[in-house]
């Protein structure tokens, strides 16, 4: 099995603010509507509606948080659905499914936690590479100040002078402040990847587990063991 991408990691990071806006004004918009028309029946339908997309965004997250876990790229394609469902069913059983349905009511909390930690991780996963690099190139950054506007970004000294005495230089402080940044950008691999497995955490315990697919009597019977004990027979 593949390691969990730090790359993947980082997109799964990014990714998840605008998801987690999604969810936030579907529940939100979704509820205020069909709670006040529930009292005409007509908001109950609507209800089950904002249920399911919203349900779909939080599966397609957790398919996605669990194939990074797996060290895949992609998340593998879900089941097809079931061309005869909707002849077997009408809308009353379809509404009851959707209502009965354990997803339906944790899609709400996802929809309402999902943008705050969307927020919280899409920050991290900007200000983290963004900061790293910056210190990193803090000598190119003193050579272009210097050269092109002469202007010291490292003349006040730091507290490291007092403490042990030593005479530096604004180049000096400059190449500390990069070898602190090469440090700083060594972790960042560690740090994304900690940072996905906390978010991808999240994201399963709140969808749960997937449904299981009930197999089919009839496909059972053409390929499986009624058939062999057909031949037997």
């Amino acid at each position: 099995m593949r390691k969990p991408s730090a790359l993947q990691a980082w997109k799964m990071l990014v990714l998840s603010l605008p998801k987690g806006i999604a969810a936030f004004v579907v529940i939100v918009a979704g509820l205020s509507a069909s709670l006040p028309l529930s009292v005409f029946l007509i908001g109950i339908p609507l209800l089950a509606a904002t249920l399911v997309l919203c349900r779909s965004i939080m599966v397609g997250e957790a398919r996605f948080a669990a194939a990074w876990l797996q060290g895949k790229e992609q998340p593998a394609d879900s089941a097809p659905p079931d061309p005869t469902a909707g002849e077997q069913q009408g809308w009353r059983s379809w509404l009851l499914s959707v209502l009965k349905d354990g997803r339906s009511y944790r899609s709400i909390l996802f929809g309402i936690l999902q943008l705050p930690i969307g927020i919280a991780a899409f920050t991290c996963a900007i200000v983290l590479p963004i900061t790293a690099f910056a210190v990193l190139l803090s000598p190119i950054a003193y050579e272009v100040s210097m050269r092109l506007f002469d202007f010291d970004l490292f003349s006040n000294a730091w507290g490291l002078d007092q403490l042990l005495d030593w005479n530096l230089t604004s180049a000096h402080r400059s190449w500390i402040a990069g070898g602190v940044g090469l440090v700083f950008v060594l972790l960042l691999t560690p740090l994304l990847k900690g940072l996905g497995r906390w978010y991808a955490a999240w994201i399963l315990s709140i969808s749960g587990p997937e449904p299981v697919r009930r197999p089919n009597p009839e496909e059972s019977y053409s390929g499986g063991a009624f058939a062999f004990a057909k031949e037997t027979h």
